[in-house]
């Protein structure tokens, strides 16, 4: 058995991680989402399930506490339990500036937008495509029919 993961844990001064509270056979104790960078405008990797609300008011209560907000919400692929917290984010949270970016994947169902918000458009996040906030850059990379990997030497 591994260690018990905290719902959300400082990694380092510019890696928060909020646990998706969602313990599963494939998910383990929880699918990790990660807040990134140092400045008041950060950048969310992944949004959990959908209808996991311990989840939404743990990265409620990260920004909060940080006086943080949201300018980049980055979804690294279509599975449910990355993409599938996203209409609730927006309507707990309401990052209405924050733009929701997504590989377009090759495959039919990595087409599908039912986990869009209504009136947000997802932008295209193209191989190599840089995204940047204070304290974090990150580059796309393509990997495999659906997955990106995101590499970020700045996360120390």
């Amino acid at each position: 058995m591994s260690a018990k993961i905290p719902s959300v844990s400082q990694l380092s001064s510019r890696i928060i991680r909020v646990l998706g509270m969602n313990p599963g056979p494939m998910t383990l104790q929880g699918t990790n989402s990660y807040i990134l960078g140092t400045g008041k405008k950060r950048l969310l990797l992944d949004t959990g399930e959908p209808d996991h609300l311990e989840y939404v008011n743990n990265l409620k209560q990260v920004l909060s506490k940080e006086s943080i907000s949201l300018e980049h919400i980055v979804l690294s692929h279509w599975h449910r339990d990355h993409v599938g917290g996203l209409q609730d984010i927006y309507k707990h949270i309401n990052p209405d500036d924050a733009t929701i970016w997504k590989h377009k994947g090759t495959d039919p169902e990595s087409q599908s937008t039912d986990f869009m918000p209504e009136n947000k458009t997802l932008q295209t996040l193209s191989d190599g495509q840089v995204l940047t906030v204070e304290g974090a850059t990150l580059r796309c990379v393509y990997y495999g029919v659906i997955f990106i990997v995101i590499i970020n030497s700045t996360l120390k």
